[in-house]
């Protein structure tokens, strides 16, 4: 039985004073801000020697290079006591939620209060739904701040947190940010996956860049591990990690075998000027790459798995995989070619099983990155506009795949200041296929709108797709038809029973809202996210869907809510 109200308000104060006594001890040294530092110049070290059109291919650690030059100007502001002060005042407020369809996820109480020029931006979400257990995990500029007030007398520094519920994403405890472990020189940077394999256990998966005890810079992946339903993490344990001072390891993603839950695997891309490549000589290198783990991420493969690798002026970047009822694996990416960041470009895919890697599969070669190359209106970029997902329902569907993107072939317009020279309006499109070897003649739109035939048109983007235990596929993804100038964005979501060759196609019900991501001091300019993440009942217990998205809500403020589909 529920405990009455009185009861719960006072275990809130109760908590919210034990939070603040915590707080009392907490404030970051010169030492850890001068550690931070260090692993960040290194980073931003290592991007400078990347080639420029590389850099631009960048997403977690274009945040990274941007926050880099913003910590060498103010990161010692970080141990100025009045901050300490003001910010013990602030941290601990009681998240609020409300009823309806649209669940607040991260807890906005503290957003602008640390700073009214950074630290307010949650978005890029990843979310995991095992029975009741539901957690998400987004980027969080705020954490920057929270980090030494959450983590008292640890070293690292987090740029990501999470929120978890216990009843299906009806309501969400935001929980601050993701443990970055007790070295100094850690920095956990965001780009968060989340996967579950039990209603207790949680893997969060994000870019780690540290240096270790001698001192050398690594740049990986990491995985924190939560055993009581997204509560608390463990240290960050890379799953992958490769020397800093020729590698980026970013993109990465994640997903658990349903047949084995404890079998995890971990993909990325690598950004690799070694030279010492036998497929590229000493020619620029990106691979698609990803590492096993079959004891639940405790060890991982030592020689990573080369899904595909480009040379020179070639590129791949994006990575999502998803593993079937039997347990084969499937990886796809984007093949930008020799053209990025102009179109068009290409998806791919390969499968795994028995320890085989597949050669890549073509899904579609003719691609129309949205906006101008990749710029959408608004001045924000989306580089990697994909989403993968499977039936693993076992029902007649079992083993569909389904892939989704934004696509601007249908609509394209003269601009004399793009850079391509016209703008590229995006529809919903959509490729399914039973067992990846072939994706059919064409691809079909899900967004039920049709882009004018004269005039400007609409842009739909972001799409993310899951498949629930009944074979129904849910898509959502950011919308502005509503707008006639283009500009305000709007949330819709879709759910096909006939396996994708049907939508319905609705708007959720939330406010439209500007692409106001350039506020945010910590943040790339051109930073709005690059994904949000659908997902349903990884154990099939529950039908429908869920996922999370950014919501700037009337205060032009980045925020996390979740969307429940059931």
């Amino acid at each position: 039985m529920e405990s009455p109200r009185w009861l719960r308000v006072a275990a809130s104060v109760m908590a919210i004073a034990l939070m603040a006594c915590s707080f009392a001890a907490a404030q970051l040294t010169v030492e850890q801000v001068a550690a931070t530092n260090k692993v960040l110049q290194q980073v931003q070290s290592a991007i400078s020697k990347l080639p420029p059109a590389k850099q631009q291919m960048l997403l977690g650690h274009a945040n990274l290079n941007h926050l880099a030059t913003v910590w060498q100007n103010y990161g010692m502001r970080f141990t100025d006591p009045t901050f300490i002060a003001h910010a013990k005042a602030v941290t601990a407020a009681p998240m609020l939620s409300f009823g309806g369809t649209i669940i607040p996820v991260s807890n906005p109480s503290t957003d602008v209060a640390y700073s009214a020029f950074a630290g307010f931006t949650q978005s890029e979400t990843s979310t995991a739904r095992c029975g009741n257990a539901v957690v998400v995990g987004f980027n969080d500029s705020g954490s920057i701040f929270e980090t030494p007030l959450f983590f008292t007398g640890m070293g690292g520094e987090s740029f990501s947190g999470a929120s978890y519920s216990t009843n299906g994403g009806a309501s969400f405890t935001d929980i601050g940010p993701i443990n970055p472990g007790s070295n100094d020189f850690n920095f956990l940077g965001g780009s968060p996956v989340v996967n579950c394999a039990d209603p207790n256990t949680f893997y969060f998966t994000q870019i780690f860049d540290y240096l270790d005890a001698s001192q050398n810079p690594w740049s990986a992946i990491a995985i924190n591990k939560s055993t009581d339903g997204g509560r608390t993490w463990g240290d960050p344990l890379p799953a992958i990690a490769k020397s800093g001072t020729n590698h980026v390891l970013d993109s990465p993603w994640s997903t658990i075998d349903p047949s084995n839950h404890k079998r995890i695997f971990v993909s990325y891309t690598d950004f690799d000027y070694s030279g010492t490549s036998a497929a590229c000589g000493t020619n620029f290198r990106i691979a698609i790459e990803f590492v096993e783990s079959d004891d639940g991420g405790a060890t991982w493969s030592a020689t990573p798995n080369v899904a595909i690798e480009a040379c020179s002026v070639e590129a791949v970047e994006g990575s999502q995989m998803v593993v079937s009822s039997n347990g084969t694996l499937y990886i796809a990416w984007l093949n930008y070619g020799p053209n990025f960041p102009s179109g068009p470009r290409a998806i791919q895919i390969s499968s795994y099983a028995k320890g085989v890697l597949s050669g890549p599969v073509t899904v579609d070669s003719a691609i129309q990155p949205g906006g101008d190359s990749y710029f959408l209106q608004g001045e924000f970029k989306d580089t990697v506009d994909m989403s993968l997902a499977i039936d693993h329902s076992g029902t007649i569907s079992d083993g569909m795949l389904y892939i989704t993107w934004a696509d601007g072939r249908d609509k394209t317009v003269t601009d004399p200041f793009a850079q391509q020279g016209y703008y590229a309006y995006t529809d919903v499109f959509l490729r399914t296929s039973d067992g990846g070897h072939s994706w059919g003649a064409a691809p079909s739109k899900v967004n039920s709108d049709t882009q004018p035939r004269l005039g400007n048109g609409r842009d739909h983007y972001q799409p993310g797709v899951a498949v629930d235990n009944r074979g129904w596929v849910g898509i959502c993804w950011y919308d502005r038809r509503m707008d006639t100038e283009n500009f305000a964005i709007r949330r819709h979501c879709a759910e096909s029973s006939n396996y994708g060759a049907s939508f319905n196609d609705s708007d959720i019900g939330m406010a439209g809202f500007a692409p106001t991501h350039g506020d945010d001091l910590f943040m790339d300019p051109a930073y709005m996210g690059y994904y949000d993440q659908m997902t349903s009942d990884f154990l099939n217990q529950h039908s429908g869907f869920i996922g999370s998205f950014q919501n700037q809500t009337n205060r032009g403020n980045p925020d996390v809510y979740a969307h429940p589909m059931n």
